[in-house]
């Protein structure tokens, strides 16, 4: 892989940015963000808002670590996907149980590789294993013996599931456990020195999520997790921040196929603008592969989605070709191949209580801003 290109930075009044996302958490929906949008060569980003809506949390910026949640599926586990198809250590259209045979249990042995990255398989979209299993061995044995809900292939359910067996499947194949091949093969090539998983509970420079439940204390409690002094705040709460939102990924150790990854808006615009570059660790025919619409049952590229004709996060102004993924604390990418453009949002709107939906609003409102400021 060749050295990544410099960064140039953009010079353009992000104004109009800046003051939808600062409305945006005077109306309580999300305390602070960060952005960036640009070209494949050229960028510019931003900051609003602080970690928490106290007036003396600490404001974020480009330091700032974001929980990705699933936008993890596709920095992370999907990138993986296509290095490892490219070096055919498996076929799309290979049946997983022949990597994982537990898997073959109870009419899951059809499920191949391209029914995972399609979210097509039939598994279930989640389940809470979090709340009766407590090691990552008791997890994955559970979804093993998960049954289907439809009929593989026959129609189209976005599923954690998936991704965590996708990620499970190539660590095997592989020999080298998800995190350790992300930040040899992608992260460490690309300059993305800030990103990877577990960052460390209480870790200042991570935008604090959810307040923590008795079940995430009664967790880190039973696996003996080194005990770490967490300052309540001046409701006597105490916040995740530096540890895992997701709670699944949280029982799995904090690396897992569906969420798990930490990283700043420099670190993901690097990402996105490598991969409109194909200046990548995929070949071109892969990243295009990968990003483009499969079929007509749903929105899904391969591990990526695509943009939908109506209601899309990414507003009404990205191409019909783009691709992105949204995560559920509040963060998205989105990039045009046809323009060039592409834009990344990272908040922590979960924070402090996951029942705030008002990202769904901001999302496709930002996109046209910053489409506006791009020009036509």
């Amino acid at each position: 892989m060749r050295a990544p290109e410099p960064k140039a930075k953009l010079v353009m009044d992000c104004s109009e940015v800046d003051s939808l996302l600062a409305e945006a958490i005077r109306d309580g929906a999300f305390p602070g963000a960060c952005y960036a949008f640009g070209d494949a060569h050229e960028g510019v980003s931003g900051s609003v808002g602080r970690q928490t809506y106290f007036e003396d949390a600490p404001p974020v910026d480009e330091d700032t670590l974001w929980d990705l949640a699933s936008v993890s599926k596709v920095v992370g586990t999907t990138t993986y996907a296509m290095m490892m198809l490219e070096q055919r250590r498996f076929e799309l259209d290979q049946p997983v149980a022949e990597v994982l045979p537990e898997l073959g249990r109870h009419d899951k042995q059809a499920i191949t590789f391209r029914n995972l990255l399609l979210h097509d398989s039939g598994l279930v979209a989640f389940r809470p294993y979090y709340k009766r299993y407590r090691s990552p061995e008791a997890i994955l044995e559970a979804i093993y013996d998960e049954r289907l809900c439809y009929p593989t292939g026959s129609d189209s359910v976005y599923s954690d599931l998936n991704m965590i067996l996708l990620a499970q499947a190539l660590e095997l194949l592989s020999g080298i456990s998800m995190d350790v091949f992300l930040e040899k093969q992608v992260f460490a090539p690309l300059g993305m020195q800030r990103t990877g998983y577990n960052p460390g509970l209480g870790n200042p420079n991570c935008a604090p999520t959810e307040n923590v439940e008795p079940w995430r204390l009664e967790l880190r409690s039973a696996r003996g997790d080194r005990p770490v002094t967490q300052t309540p705040n001046v409701d006597q709460s105490l916040w995740i921040q530096g540890e895992v939102h997701d709670p699944n990924t949280f029982a799995l150790g904090g690396v897992a196929g569906h969420a798990g990854l930490f990283s700043t808006i420099g670190d993901v615009s690097t990402f996105l603008q490598a991969m409109l570059r194909s200046q990548f660790v995929a070949k071109p025919d892969s990243v295009a592969e990968f990003t483009r619409r499969q079929c007509e049952k749903s929105t899904r590229g391969l591990g990526w989605d695509t943009k939908s004709s109506e209601g899309s996060s990414a507003g009404s102004r990205f191409g019909p070709r783009s691709f992105g993924h949204t995560g559920y604390t509040g963060t998205s990418v989105w990039a045009d191949p046809d323009s060039g453009r592409f834009a990344v949002l990272l908040t922590n709107r979960v924070h402090p209580t996951s029942e705030n939906i008002k990202i769904r609003d901001v999302r496709p409102a930002f996109h046209d801003a910053v489409w506006q400021v791009l020009g036509a």
